[in-house]
C-alpha cells in the first residue's frame, strides 16, 4: 500500500499581481518530499482573483484514438489555470511491465504538450495490481494526496487502492485516516473540492467512504468522479457530486439526453462555490445537462414482452405487450411489427399518448405463415419510439428494438442424487446442451473454425440447497496466461437470472451499469493447485462453489449457487431460472471468437425470453 506522508514542506508559488488585488499573492501547498510526484509541474497559469481550472475525465476502458490528444489542444486554447483528471488515464489491466510503460509513456507524450499543471489521479484501468501500482509510485509517487490553491483544499483520492477493479472501489484504513488528517489541517478553507474515479455512494461496500463522507458533511464541498462514461449530477450530503462522461473513452455517444459526450469541465472557484461549465468538444452545456431524475427516466424500461414458449412445434399464440410511462410527463409511443418469413402478427402498428404515471397492455397474436421446425422460425422484429416532451422544453427522443419469436420451453429437473462440486461430471444425467457452430458466434467469426475448434456441452440442475451448473469444454488449443489480463486469454461467461420470467426475459444492465441477475466471468485452471481466475470475485454470492478440471479435450467446469441467494432473487417460489453461457477462444493471439448458447442478452440480436427453463414441477 503506498502512503503518503504529512511532511510540512510545501512548495510556495506566486502568482498575480499583489497591487493589482490587494490579496496574498495565491500558492499551491503540497508535500514535494521524494523523487516522483503526481504531477508533471507547479507552474501555475492562474490570476489573483476568482481562479479556473479544468478537469479531464475517463480517457480510456475502450479509448477512442485522437480525442483525448484534441482535447489538450482544446485546454491550451482556453488557458485554465491547472488540470485535474479522474483517472483511467490508460488501458491498463495488465502485468506486462514493457506495455504499461509504453502506455504511460505515450499518455505522458500527451501532457508533455500540455501548458499548465496536470494532477494525475488512478483509476481501476490505472491501478488494479502490484505491478500497476509500482509503476504508478516509480512515475507519480502517492496515490493519493492534497493541496491547497486560492484557500480552497483539493483532496486527490485513490478509490482503487484495494486493487479490485470496477464497480469494487473503496476508501481504506490509511487513506481515511489521510484524509482526516489533512481536513484537521484545513478546517477553515472556503471550499473542499474532492476528486476519485469511482462513484463510491453507489456502492454498497466501499470500506471508509461514509466516514469521509461524514467527515465532509458540515463543510462546504463538491465531488468529481469518472467511471461510469455517462454525466449525472447528484445532490447529496448538503453538496453537490458529478459523475462525468468522457474524454475519449468507450462511449455511445447519445448526446446530452443521455449525457453521453466527451467533455472537459471548466470550473469557476468563486466565494459561493464552484460554477460549472460543461465543455463539450462539440459545444458548451450548464451543470444541469443530465439530473439523476432524467437519468432515471432515460434508463426506465418501457416496454416488456411476455414470450410465447412451446416444447415443439408452433402454429399459433400470443405475444402480451405491456407498455410502461412512470414518467410525470406524457409519453407519446409508436411500436411497430418488422417483416419475417414466418411469422404474421395480426397488428403491425400501434401508436397512442401513454399518460403519465401509467400501464398499456396489449395481446398481439401471431401465427405461422409456412410450417417449419421451432429452431428455423425467422424471428420477427418489433420497433418502439417514445417521445416526452421535458420540462425545459426539451424533446426527449428515445427508441428501442426487439426481436420476437416462440422459445423453446427448457425444463430443468431436479438432481436425481447428491451433487459433488469437483469437476468430475459423473453425477450428472448428460449434457443436453450445446454452444457451438450452430449456435452464436459473435466477434472472431472468420477466426472460429467451427466444432473441431472448439464447442461446449452443459446441463443446469438443482436441489433444496443449491442451483448447480456443469459444463465440457473441447478446445484444440487452450490459451492461458495469468501474466495476462483475463479479457486476453480463453475464458467462460456465464449469465443466469431467477427472477419473474417477465422481468428476466427482458433484461439488460441497469443505467449504472451493473447488472441485476448472477453474472459470473473466468478463465480456467488446469493445475489442481490453483483456482480458476475470476474477473470481480468479490460479487459473487457467498457460498458460491466454481471448479475446473482439465480433460484430455479441453477442461470440465461445476458452479453451484447457494439456494439462498437465489431466492433473493427470484423470491422462495421462483418458478423458472433463464441462463445464457458463452466460451471466449483465443487461438495463436488472434482476435477471440465467442461463442454464444444464446444472443447475448444486452446485445441487439438478443431474442427475448430465449434461454429460460422451468422448474419440473411446474411443467
Amino acid at each position: 500500500m503506498i502512503r503518503t506522508s504529512l511532511i510540512p514542506i510545501f512548495l510556495l508559488i506566486a502568482c498575480g499581481s499583489f497591487a493589482q488585488s490587494g490579496r496574498i499573492p495565491a500558492s499551491i501547498e503540497t508535500d514535494t518530499s521524494g523523487a516522483a510526484h503526481p504531477w508533471n509541474h507547479l507552474k501555475v497559469n492562474n490570476s489573483p482573483e476568482n481562479f479556473q481550472f479544468a478537469i479531464v475525465t475517463d480517457r480510456t476502458g475502450g479509448h477512442r484514438p485522437g480525442v483525448f490528444e484534441d482535447a489538450i489542444r482544446k485546454l491550451n486554447l482556453m488557458q485554465p489555470e491547472f488540470v485535474v483528471s479522474v483517472g483511467d488515464l490508460i488501458e491498463g489491466y495488465s502485468r506486462d511491465e514493457d506495455k504499461l510503460n509504453r502506455e504511460w509513456d505515450e499518455f505522458s507524450g500527451f501532457i508533455d504538450k500540455l501548458e499548465m499543471p496536470f494532477f494525475y489521479l488512478p483509476g481501476n484501468h490505472d491501478y488494479t495490481n502490484e505491478v500497476m501500482a509500482e509503476i504508478w509510485e516509480k512515475r507519480f509517487g502517492a496515490s493519493y494526496y492534497h493541496f491547497v490553491y486560492q484557500d480552497v483544499l483539493f483532496l486527490c483520492l485513490n478509490s482503487e487502492e484495494a486493487m479490485k477493479g470496477s464497480n469494487l472501489g473503496g476508501i481504506e484504513k490509511p487513506q481515511y485516516q489521510y484524509i482526516k488528517e489533512a481536513l484537521a489541517q484545513h478546517p477553515d478553507v472556503r471550499w473542499t473540492l474532492v476528486f476519485m474515479h469511482q462513484p463510491l455512494w453507489l456502492f454498497d461496500n466501499s470500506k471508509y467512504w461514509n466516514d469521509v463522507e461524514l467527515l465532509l458533511h458540515e463543510r462546504k464541498h463538491t465531488v468529481f468522479v469518472g467511471h461510469h462514461h455517462h454525466y449525472v449530477k447528484y445532490e447529496r450530503n448538503n453538496s453537490n457530486y458529478f459523475m462525468l462522461a468522457t474524454t475519449g473513452g468507450i462511449s455511445k455517444l447519445r448526446g446530452p439526453n443521455f449525457g453521453e459526450f466527451d467533455h472537459m469541465v471548466w470550473v469557476t472557484m468563486t466565494d459561493n462555490g464552484p460554477v460549472i461549465a460543461n465543455l463539450l468538444l462539440q459545444g458548451v452545456w450548464d451543470e444541469n445537462v443530465v439530473t439523476e431524475e432524467l437519468t432515471d427516466l432515460i434508463g426506465a424500461d418501457r416496454i416488456q414482452i411476455e414470450p410465447i414458449f412451446t416444447k415443439n412445434e408452433f402454429e399459433e399464440g400470443e405475444f402480451k405487450v405491456k407498455i410502461t410511462n412512470d414518467a410525470n410527463y406524457p409519453m407519446w409511443t409508436v411500436i411497430r411489427f418488422g417483416e419475417s418469413k414466418h411469422l404474421r402478427p395480426e397488428i403491425v402498428q400501434f401508436q397512442k399518448s401513454i399518460p403519465p404515471n401509467s400501464v398499456e397492455i396489449l395481446d398481439i397474436p401471431v401465427s405461422l405463415i409456412r410450417k417449419t421446425k421451432l429452431k428455423s422460425i425467422e424471428p420477427i422484429p418489433l420497433y418502439a419510439w417514445y417521445v416526452y416532451k421535458y420540462e425545459d422544453e426539451r424533446d426527449i427522443q428515445l427508441d428501442q428494438k426487439l426481436i420476437l419469436a416462440p422459445v423453446e420451453k427448457n425444463i430443468l429437473k431436479e438432481a436425481e442424487k447428491e451433487i459433488r462440486v469437483d469437476g468430475d461430471l459423473g453425477d450428472w444425467n448428460g449434457m443436453p446442451y450445446r454452444g457451438g457452430f450452430e449456435s452464436v458466434v459473435t466477434m472472431g467469426k472468420k477466426e472460429y473454425q467451427g466444432d473441431y475448434d472448439s464447442h461446449y456441452d452443459f446441463n443446469i440442475s438443482y436441489d433444496n440447497n443449491n442451483l448447480y451448473f456443469c459444463m465440457a469444454v473441447w478446445d484444440d488449443k487452450i490459451e492461458l496466461d495469468r501474466k495476462n489480463s483475463i479479457w486476453e486469454q480463453d475464458a467462460v461467461l456465464i449469465n443466469l437470472d431467477p427472477r419473474d420470467v417477465l422481468v428476466s426475459a427482458n433484461d439488460r444492465t441497469d443505467n449504472k451499469g451493473v447488472n441485476k441477475y448472477f453474472h459470473l466471468y473466468f478463465a480456467p485452471s488446469m493445475s489442481k493447485n490453483k483456482e480458476p481466475q475470476i474477473d470481480q470475485k468479490e460479487l459473487l454470492p457467498e457460498g458460491t462453489r466454481l471448479v475446473t478440471r482439465k480433460t484430455v479435450e479441453g477442461f470440465n467446469v461445476e458452479l453451484s449457487i447457494p439456494m439462498e441467494y437465489i431466492h433473493t432473487l427470484g423470491g422462495e417460489e421462483w418458478e423458472t431460472v433463464r441462463l445464457n453461457v458463452a466460451y471466449f477462444d483465443r487461438d495463436n493471439k488472434a482476435m477471440r471468437s465467442v461463442i454464444w448458447w444464446k444472443p447475448n442478452w444486452s446485445s441487439k440480436e438478443n431474442l427475448t425470453g430465449s434461454g429460460m427453463f422451468f422448474k419440473t414441477s411446474t411443467d
